[in-house]
Protein backbone atom coordinates (compact mmCIF):
# COMPACT_ATOMS: atom_id res chain seq x y z
CA UNK A 1 0.00 0.00 0.00
CA UNK A 2 2.43 2.56 0.55
CA UNK A 3 4.12 1.86 -2.70
CA UNK A 4 0.84 3.04 -4.35
CA UNK A 5 0.70 5.94 -1.80
CA UNK A 6 3.69 7.13 -3.32
CA UNK A 7 2.81 6.27 -6.99
CA UNK A 8 -0.31 8.51 -6.50
CA UNK A 9 1.50 11.27 -4.88
CA UNK A 10 4.20 11.57 -7.47
CA UNK A 11 1.50 11.32 -10.29
CA UNK A 12 -0.56 14.14 -8.31
CA UNK A 13 2.61 15.94 -8.18
CA UNK A 14 3.26 16.04 -12.00
CA UNK A 15 -0.34 16.93 -12.78
CA UNK A 16 -0.44 19.78 -10.63
CA UNK A 17 3.40 20.78 -12.10
CA UNK A 18 2.23 20.24 -15.71
CA UNK A 19 -1.57 22.14 -15.41
CA UNK A 20 0.54 25.15 -13.65
CA UNK A 21 3.00 25.07 -16.23
CA UNK A 22 0.10 24.90 -19.21
CA UNK A 23 -1.85 27.95 -17.45
CA UNK A 24 1.26 29.91 -17.06
CA UNK A 25 2.52 28.75 -20.32
CA UNK A 26 -1.28 30.14 -21.88
CA UNK A 27 -1.22 33.60 -20.23
CA UNK A 28 2.41 33.68 -21.25
CA UNK A 29 1.48 33.33 -25.05
CA UNK A 30 -1.21 36.03 -23.95
CA UNK A 31 1.29 38.93 -22.39
CA UNK A 32 3.62 38.02 -25.74
CA UNK A 33 1.27 38.49 -28.12
CA UNK A 34 -0.50 41.44 -26.43
CA UNK A 35 3.04 42.97 -26.69
CA UNK A 36 3.68 42.11 -30.20
CA UNK A 37 0.07 43.89 -31.01
CA UNK A 38 1.10 47.28 -28.59
CA UNK A 39 4.01 47.86 -30.50
CA UNK A 40 2.48 47.11 -33.98
CA UNK A 41 -0.65 49.00 -33.16
CA UNK A 42 1.14 51.48 -31.03
CA UNK A 43 -0.81 51.31 -28.26
CA UNK A 44 -0.59 50.07 -24.73
CA UNK A 45 -0.68 45.99 -24.14
CA UNK A 46 -4.48 45.61 -22.90
CA UNK A 47 -2.82 44.13 -19.32
CA UNK A 48 -1.20 47.25 -18.47
CA UNK A 49 -4.33 49.06 -18.88
CA UNK A 50 -6.10 46.87 -16.37
CA UNK A 51 -9.58 46.84 -17.58
CA UNK A 52 -12.06 44.12 -15.33
CA UNK A 53 -13.43 43.41 -18.94
CA UNK A 54 -9.76 42.36 -20.41
CA UNK A 55 -8.56 40.64 -17.11
CA UNK A 56 -11.99 38.72 -17.59
CA UNK A 57 -11.52 37.92 -21.41
CA UNK A 58 -8.12 36.44 -20.90
CA UNK A 59 -9.09 34.37 -18.64
CA UNK A 60 -12.08 32.90 -20.39
CA UNK A 61 -9.84 32.33 -23.59
CA UNK A 62 -6.96 30.51 -20.87
CA UNK A 63 -9.92 28.48 -19.68
CA UNK A 64 -11.08 27.71 -23.42
CA UNK A 65 -7.27 27.18 -24.58
CA UNK A 66 -6.27 25.35 -21.72
CA UNK A 67 -7.86 21.92 -22.73
CA UNK A 68 -6.13 22.41 -26.48
CA UNK A 69 -2.45 23.29 -24.93
CA UNK A 70 -2.81 20.81 -22.69
CA UNK A 71 -3.03 17.84 -25.05
CA UNK A 72 -0.60 19.69 -27.39
CA UNK A 73 2.12 20.42 -25.05
CA UNK A 74 2.31 16.53 -23.57
CA UNK A 75 4.13 14.60 -26.03
CA UNK A 76 7.35 17.44 -26.44
CA UNK A 77 6.72 17.62 -22.17
CA UNK A 78 6.63 13.64 -21.58
CA UNK A 79 9.54 12.98 -24.33
CA UNK A 80 11.73 15.87 -22.30
CA UNK A 81 11.15 14.77 -19.04
CA UNK A 82 11.54 11.07 -19.79
CA UNK A 83 14.94 12.38 -21.60
CA UNK A 84 16.42 14.44 -19.03
CA UNK A 85 15.73 12.14 -16.41
CA UNK A 86 17.24 9.37 -18.30
CA UNK A 87 20.62 11.81 -18.87
CA UNK A 88 19.76 12.82 -15.06
CA UNK A 89 19.87 15.91 -16.50
CA UNK A 90 17.86 17.58 -13.43
CA UNK A 91 18.73 20.58 -12.61
CA UNK A 92 16.61 23.64 -13.42
CA UNK A 93 18.63 25.24 -16.41
CA UNK A 94 18.12 22.05 -17.25
CA UNK A 95 14.42 22.10 -17.81
CA UNK A 96 14.48 25.92 -18.60
CA UNK A 97 16.74 24.88 -21.82
CA UNK A 98 14.02 21.93 -23.15
CA UNK A 99 11.48 24.55 -22.56
CA UNK A 100 13.23 27.11 -24.65
CA UNK A 101 12.44 24.32 -27.67
CA UNK A 102 8.87 23.65 -26.61
CA UNK A 103 7.47 26.75 -28.62
CA UNK A 104 9.37 25.69 -31.32
CA UNK A 105 7.91 22.46 -30.91
CA UNK A 106 4.51 23.18 -30.27
CA UNK A 107 4.73 25.88 -33.59
CA UNK A 108 5.58 23.06 -35.98
CA UNK A 109 3.27 20.66 -34.26
CA UNK A 110 0.54 23.18 -35.19
CA UNK A 111 1.62 23.49 -38.56
CA UNK A 112 1.44 20.19 -39.24
CA UNK A 113 -2.15 19.87 -37.85
CA UNK A 114 -3.76 22.99 -39.59
CA UNK A 115 -1.52 21.93 -42.93
CA UNK A 116 0.49 25.27 -42.56
CA UNK A 117 -2.93 27.43 -41.92
CA UNK A 118 -2.94 28.41 -38.61
CA UNK A 119 0.27 30.80 -38.53
CA UNK A 120 0.97 33.49 -41.28
CA UNK A 121 3.77 34.67 -39.66
CA UNK A 122 7.21 33.74 -39.29
CA UNK A 123 7.14 30.88 -37.30
CA UNK A 124 10.74 31.15 -35.91
CA UNK A 125 10.59 34.41 -35.16
CA UNK A 126 7.06 33.65 -33.05
CA UNK A 127 8.80 30.61 -31.56
CA UNK A 128 11.98 32.99 -30.24
CA UNK A 129 9.76 35.32 -29.05
CA UNK A 130 8.36 33.09 -26.78
CA UNK A 131 11.18 31.10 -25.90
CA UNK A 132 11.61 32.77 -22.48
CA UNK A 133 7.86 31.53 -21.53
CA UNK A 134 8.56 28.13 -22.47
CA UNK A 135 11.50 28.34 -20.20
CA UNK A 136 9.36 29.86 -16.98
CA UNK A 137 6.70 27.22 -17.82
CA UNK A 138 9.93 24.29 -17.37
CA UNK A 139 11.49 25.31 -14.27
CA UNK A 140 7.84 25.65 -12.79
CA UNK A 141 6.97 22.04 -14.03
CA UNK A 142 10.50 20.92 -12.38
CA UNK A 143 10.02 22.87 -9.02
CA UNK A 144 6.19 21.37 -8.66
CA UNK A 145 6.59 17.65 -10.33
CA UNK A 146 10.16 16.69 -9.19
CA UNK A 147 11.12 18.81 -5.91
CA UNK A 148 13.26 16.10 -4.78
CA UNK A 149 14.78 14.34 -8.02
CA UNK A 150 17.25 11.75 -6.90
CA UNK A 151 14.64 8.74 -7.18
CA UNK A 152 14.00 9.35 -10.18
CA UNK A 153 16.76 10.46 -12.15
CA UNK A 154 17.73 6.61 -12.68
Amino acid sequence: MPAKKTWLRRSARFGAGYAAAVFVGVMGIWATLEVTDAVTYGRLPLFVLIFPGSILQALRLTVEILPVALLLAAPFTLLATWVLLRMRWNRWWHFAIAGAACPLSGIALLQLATWGRFFNQNEASMAMSLAPTGMICAIIYRWIALPQTGGLAR
